[in-house]
């Protein structure tokens, strides 16, 4: 759970922008993805959110709940729905076109409007998936690091970033760390 403002961060968040990246930065728990708040969230560069994407988020919430009220059916059975090429429910297909929209929208808030993003069925590690390219994931993430890379450069300028603190001391044979005065006087 994010607790962050707006249906413009529920859109980019479910965006394939944030999944392949999610998909890039987690560990593996057997084969499934293990989000990791500090390797995934906290260096997934957002872009800033949009009156488009705002509408989108919301239009997408709002669908889902549809969905599960009229099958009554959680989210990875409607998803499952979604990612079968047989399934030509009018519904998932609704589905589809909102992340299309969406996809699209957060490829524009980034700048990257030229972006072909190819959505379709196609094979991943999971099997086949309606999602984008092979071609477009890699790019997306190509372009993501980069401005990851360009933003925790910003932040290592605005002395963001003091490495000169390092991490705390360690001490004795387990690794117990020695608390600082601060940390002392909260407990």
């Amino acid at each position: 759970m994010f607790a962050l403002e707006g249906d413009a961060y529920f859109a980019i968040l479910n965006s394939c922008f944030h999944t392949e990246w999610a998909e890039k930065t987690s560990s593996r728990l057997k084969e499934d993805p293990n989000y990791n708040l500090a390797k995934t969230f906290e260096t997934f560069p957002l872009p800033e959110p949009t009156p488009e994407l705002n509408g989108l988020g919301r239009s997408l919430h709002e669908h889902r709940h549809i969905l599960f009220k009229r099958w009554q059916e959680g989210l990875t059975s409607i998803y499952n729905r979604f990612h079968d090429p047989y399934e030509a429910a009018a519904d998932i297909q609704t589905l589809r076109n909102f992340h299309v929209e969406m996809d699209k929208a957060v490829a524009d808030a980034y700048g990257w409007s030229d972006l072909d993003l190819g959505h379709g069925f196609h094979e991943t590690k999971q099997g086949t998936r309606f999602t984008i390219s092979e071609a477009a994931r890699r790019e997306v993430l190509a372009r993501l690091l980069k401005l990851n890379h360009e933003r925790y450069a910003e932040e290592v300028a605005q002395g963001l970033h003091d490495k000169a603190k390092g991490k705390p001391k360690v001490t004795g044979r387990k690794g117990k760390r020695t608390p600082s005065d601060e940390e002392s006087l909260l407990f």
